[in-house]
């Protein structure tokens, strides 16, 4: 199942998309919901740090997208830690989504090409069975089977 990692990487976009849908629409238990984007969010965070970063052409911006990760995980921490049916809990759901989605639309449109022009196929390959293998491991941890 493994694919490139340009191509993993964005399917997990598309997936904490989804995610932030359903938080939004109030579909399902909110906090489980949480749970689930802090789990993903957490491995996806970690399989590029360790394994995707290294590899782009600028050291400044691997630097620059591990801080924006950290930040969404604090960000995401925070939520988890007040009342889905809170006073604040909306805004600041709206500003965690807001902040990955500037991360990602950043990844997408600068880091992911750099890495996708500076790498071979046969390369981004490898690097997306590194990256799936610490997300997956990450993910197992927190009790997601992919």
């Amino acid at each position: 199942m493994a694919s490139d990692a340009v191509t993993l990487i964005t399917n997990d976009h598309r997936m904490m998309e989804q995610l932030f849908d359903r938080l939004r629409d109030g579909d399902g238990d909110r906090q489980l919901l949480l749970d689930e984007c802090a789990a993903r969010l957490t491995a996806h965070s970690h399989a590029e740090e360790q394994r995707v970063y290294p590899q782009l052409p600028s050291a400044e911006e691997a630097h620059h997208g591990a801080d924006e990760h950290h930040e969404a995980e604090r960000m995401l921490h925070d939520l988890q830690r007040i009342s889905p049916e809170g006073p604040d809990f909306e805004d600041r759901l709206e500003e965690f989504i807001a902040a990955v989605r500037r991360h990602v639309e950043h990844e997408e449109t600068v880091l992911l090409p750099e890495l996708r022009a500076s790498l071979t196929p046969e390369r981004l390959d490898e690097l997306g069975a590194a990256f799936e293998e610490v997300r997956i491991a990450e993910l197992a941890v927190a009790g997601i089977r992919v």
